[in-house]
């Protein structure tokens, strides 16, 4: 084979392999990039300030720090259970804090990591929920809602069991 078909051939590779990695890219989600259609033309040259956050926004920490009471209402357990919420770090974990009956009494829990939510945009989440079911645990992916400043929904399905949990702030 001559050189010049060679070179030739090696540089037809290296333009497809390029294009076929700059297609996949622009194929890719972009998060977080602003696209052309949101920026005036202006915009580079004249940046307006950052806006202050309203009174009225909450936080991701301030809305989910602290305790939350859910209802189960089931053969094993009718009553409610609730759960403190702490940041470690950059992920929320939710332990067992208190066991209520339907008649109103209480009794300490034992302070069981149940959720860990790893990610969490003040709307919407991702976590990883534990549950234990005929003395095993199960570590099952779960989604979180916000309904509003004092509800948020979890939400999980593990081989056809699924649950939908309203966590509602004690």
């Amino acid at each position: 084979m001559k050189n010049s078909t060679l070179v030739f051939r090696s540089l037809a590779i290296l333009i497809i392999l390029a294009g076929t990695a700059h297609l996949v890219s622009y194929a890719s989600p972009k998060h977080g990039i602003i696209q052309d259609s949101e920026v005036s033309a202006d915009a580079y040259s004249n940046p307006k300030p950052s806006q202050e956050k309203t009174s009225n926004e909450v936080p991701e920490t301030d809305y989910l720090e602290g305790n939350w009471k859910v209802n189960y209402s089931t053969e094993a357990f009718k009553g409610a259970v609730v759960y403190s919420i702490k940041k470690e770090g950059e992920a929320f974990h939710a332990y067992t804090y208190q066991y209520q009956d339907e008649q109103g009494n209480s009794e300490e829990a034992d302070g069981a990591k149940t959720l860990t939510i790893k990610s969490f945009d003040g709307t919407t989440g991702k976590g990883m929920y534990t549950m234990k079911y005929e003395q095993e645990e199960y570590e099952i992916d779960c989604v979180i809602k916000r309904v509003d400043d004092n509800t948020f929904t979890l939400s999980y399905d593990y081989y056809g069991y699924s649950d939908v949990e309203t966590w509602k702030r004690q």
